[in-house]
């Protein structure tokens, strides 16, 4: 058994109430994604990740109407979505590219537009977790708000704000953020007292974690992957001319 839609629609889970997110859905099927729509559940593409570990996510772009962006592990990756949104907006544009440009032809369309990127890391994420009051701003919703700084150097000149957010802004543009009406950064510092022990807290648990890494014994790979798949090493490439290929330091 996998953690597909098929599968849990058959336990009786998917047709339920309860709000449920599929990390990645890397083999997802054609019949998998039916039952989604059928069912209003949703797929969390975490392109960063999933670009990392070498998940080719062939369909995610196929199923955006029931998907949102996720970060996957925090400790591992970028914390934001606004770096996912753009990772997977190029990602999916060049695959929707490929596709024509496989055939030989020009495509003389944009396949997929900052807005839709926009939507996918704001209302879609709410509408996952089925809460009307999250992703929106409108009378009753939670006050969670991200203010831009529109004059930093990264977003002068702008005409449409989604396009100078998803293709041009970082997280160092964020001029404010506000969690349920209360600021957490305000005018590009983070603001409140808990903050210090929070860091603390994480560095001490970053320091553990690493730890237990670091004495782990080597994984040994056998011929095949638990799947029955077999093994073949990737290709690795050069970026230095001469002796060395530039790959750098493995720190432990």
């Amino acid at each position: 058994m996998t953690n597909s839609p098929e599968d849990l629609f058959a336990l009786g889970v998917l047709n339920t109430s309860t709000a449920v997110v599929f990390s990645h859905a890397s083999f997802l099927t054609f019949q998998g994604a039916t039952l989604l729509r059928q069912t209003d559940q949703f797929v969390s593409i975490t392109p960063e990740s999933e670009s990392h570990y070498g998940h080719t996510n062939p369909v995610s772009h196929l199923i955006q109407d029931q998907a949102a962006l996720g970060v996957d592990t925090h400790f591992t990756f970028s914390t934001d979505i606004l770096t996912q949104a753009r990772l997977w907006l190029q990602s999916a544009r060049y695959r929707l590219y490929a596709a024509v440009l496989g055939v030989w032809r020009i495509p003389p369309n944009n396949p997929m537009s900052v807005t839709q990127a926009f939507l996918l890391a704001t209302r879609n994420g709410a509408r996952a977790l089925r809460r009307n009051d999250l992703g929106v701003i409108a009378v009753g919703a939670k006050a969670d708000l991200v203010v831009w700084d529109g004059d930093s150097p990264a977003l002068l000149g702008w005409v449409d704000p989604v396009a100078a957010v998803i293709l041009h802004a970082s997280v160092g543009d964020i001029q404010h953020v506000l969690v349920d009406g209360k600021f957490r950064k305000r005018d590009g510092k983070i603001v409140g007292d808990e903050y210090a022990e929070i860091r603390q807290r994480f560095l001490q648990s970053a320091k553990r974690i690493q730890q237990v890494f670091r004495e782990m014994k080597p994984v040994e790979y056998g011929d095949v992957f638990f799947s029955g798949t077999p093994y073949a090493t990737a290709v690795t490439v050069d970026v230095q001319r001469g002796d060395g290929d530039g790959y750098g330091q493995t720190y432990a």
